[in-house]
């Protein structure tokens, strides 16, 4: 539990180690039925303390603001990534649909406190406020820093609403932040599509949407951002195409998409499809080149891709697949009201691995609602840590000290031998 919070208004969301007495989880906390505020938790190597970070300047207006990922540089040069604001549509007495405001927040430890540092949002269109998040961040060096999230539109029209995802990726130099373009596989949503008013054609015209959720970082001229796209959100068709897997690579001079293969379902849906919801959520790189993403290929199973050889072969073939079992998350944990009996119980369920830190070719840990350990040859599977359950789990990250896994009110620790 983290120290000082309470249960039922704390989420932890990420974690970085600089060391067995040095480590940082961030998330957001409040009073119940409140607006979330940023959360940052220290590690000294005995004990969990909060450490006051500050809020944006705006955050009280818009409705709060929470960190989502945070790396570390040096024990001096730590940064966390969220948003302010809560993602939202309401309408008015008149029923006309009003869209909240969401932008990028990033803050800085310097080694003596927490700063907030400003990043670009992307700019409205024709009135519409897009939802501005950043859900992940790598670090190469002080002045060579990427984050990575999500600019969502609102699409508020007469047929509905419904909301258009773009990837948001920026970069931080040393002196400032900076919106970075890379390629995306569906154009932003049409004028039509935007305008309260906006009449859709008649055509059936579609509206797609493409996420970059996670990025890691080898080096200077090897980035990776993971993620997916879907081709038709259904808006006009009533027949939303399947998400499928998105991963684009910088080499230090310009960005490129990179295929990476999709999962197949081992059933057919109730509509004779069988393709998967393919999501990627987190992507980790080890010093000695060994790249896994992860995610969901929904419903009910994790997605885990590597990149390097191919499995059980000797033969470089880009991404793919590596069997992984099908998700479970837990239906009442210990001491939860409604758990009755107080034992813990454990159902399928559509819950995608969510963070993942690769030490090696051979030691990898990815979480969600289990924790996943890649030993070499597959991956095996952890439901309780000794005998007691844990909150989903959204990010992990090694160090000298051992692991750390943080999600919800839980932080989980395994030392290595």
């Amino acid at each position: 539990m983290p120290a000082g919070a309470a249960a039922a208004s704390t989420q932890l969301a990420g974690v970085a180690a600089v060391s067995s007495s040095d480590v940082w989880a961030v998330g957001s906390s409040g009073p119940a039925g409140q607006p979330a505020t940023t959360l940052t938790e220290h590690w000294n190597g005995s004990t969990w303390s909060i450490v006051k970070s500050p809020d944006a300047s705006n955050a009280a207006t818009l409705g709060g603001d929470q960190l989502t990922a945070v790396v570390a540089v040096s024990a001096a040069d730590i940064w966390a990534v969220g948003y302010i604001g809560t993602p939202g549509v309401s309408y008015s007495a008149q029923g006309a649909p009003q869209s909240t405001a969401v932008q990028t927040l990033t803050e800085h430890w310097n080694g003596t406190a927490w700063s907030v540092v400003d990043a670009p949002d992307v700019a409205a269109r024709d009135g519409v406020e897009p939802w501005d998040v950043l859900t992940s961040i790598a670090a190469i060096n002080t002045d060579d820093v990427w984050a990575v999230g999500v600019t969502e539109w609102p699409l508020t029209y007469s047929m509905g609403t419904f909301v258009a995802a773009q990837p948001l990726v920026e970069h931080w130099n040393g002196t400032f932040w900076a919106i970075v373009n890379v390629p995306s596989p569906e154009p932003e949503p049409p004028d039509w599509a935007l305008a309260q008013s906006g009449t859709p054609p008649a055509t059936g015209a579609t509206i797609g949407s493409a996420a970059l959720l996670g990025v890691a970082a080898g080096s200077a001229n090897d980035v990776w951002l993971v993620g997916g796209y879907e081709t038709d959100m259904g808006v006009q068709t009533d027949a939303p195409s399947p998400w499928e897997t998105l991963t684009e690579h910088w080499n230090g001079t310009s960005w490129s998409a990179v295929p990476a293969p999709d999962a197949t379902l081992p059933e057919p849906l109730s509509g004779g499809s069988s393709a998967a919801d393919d999501l990627l959520t987190s992507a980790s790189e080890s010093s000695g080149g060994t790249l896994w993403a992860v995610g969901g290929a929904m419903p009910g199973s994790a997605l885990t891709l590597q990149l390097g050889l191919a499995f059980g072969t000797s033969s470089f073939t880009g991404w793919h697949l590596v069997p992984s079992l099908a998700v479970t998350t837990v239906v009442n944990r210990a001491g939860h009201p409604a758990s009755g009996s107080g034992a813990s119980t454990f159902a399928p369920g559509t819950s995608p691995l969510a963070g993942v830190v690769t030490v090696s070719a051979t030691d990898a840990w990815a979480v969600g609602a289990v924790i996943l350990h890649w030993d070499g040859v597959s991956w095996q599977s952890t439901y309780t840590v000794n005998g007691e359950p844990f909150d989903y789990l959204t990010a992990v990250a090694g160090g000298p000290g051992g692991l750390w896994a943080v999600g919800g009110t839980s932080i989980v620790h395994a030392t290595c031998a």
